[in-house]
């Protein structure tokens, strides 16, 4: 190769090496580049779940779409019974997962709870069917909330319950709300 020919290359290959500094250079100076995350759309409806219990045909947990209405899921379970009291509950409320709508019978106790309507359940007086219902309680904590009923008395307030070791606090605080003590 000649002498003229190696110095075209390496003016070249300057040139390249030059271009890629300036590039460089002027990418540092606009700063660092914007951190940019995709997360989900959090706004899309999608299937959740519902339990509803108390006055109707078929109780149970119910898929729905957010947003759907306490009348949607009343429907999906059969509809109600003869002594239900549809007109102590709205059925126009929104739902949402995770909610536990209970349809009261007449004479019931009857008090809203985060966003859907239910009837408060007395502990005195339940079956351990109607207790199992309550979120976090189940078959055992049914049963001893029965057994020390019977062996120790009514209960005087709900607090009772964590008092007499019945259940857990924690347990004790998600129903709190759900149950009661008088008629």
């Amino acid at each position: 190769m000649s002498d003229r020919a190696n110095q075209i290359i390496i003016v070249a290959l300057a040139g390249v090496v030059a271009a890629g500094i300036v590039w460089f250079a002027f990418d540092r100076q606009s700063g660092p580049r914007a951190l940019e995350i995709d997360l989900p759309n959090t706004t899309e409806s999608g299937p959740i779940e519902v339990y509803i219990t108390g006055a109707i045909a078929e109780p149970g947990v119910y898929e729905m779409e957010d947003g759907d209405r306490v009348i949607d899921v009343l429907f999906e379970a059969g509809g109600h019974t003869d002594d239900a009291d549809l007109e102590a509950i709205n059925l126009a409320v929104r739902l949402h997962d995770e909610d536990q709508i209970v349809v009261p019978r007449f004479g019931q106790d009857v008090s809203s709870v985060a966003g859907s309507t239910s009837a408060k359940i007395n502990i005195n007086t339940a079956s351990a069917g109607e207790l199992d219902a309550l979120p976090g309680i189940g078959e055992v904590y049914s049963q001893r909330i029965v057994v020390s009923r019977e062996a120790d008395g009514p209960y005087v307030s709900s607090e009772e319950l964590v008092e007499r070791q019945v259940i857990p606090r924690s347990t004790y605080e998600r129903i709190r709300d759900l149950i009661t003590t008088g008629p």
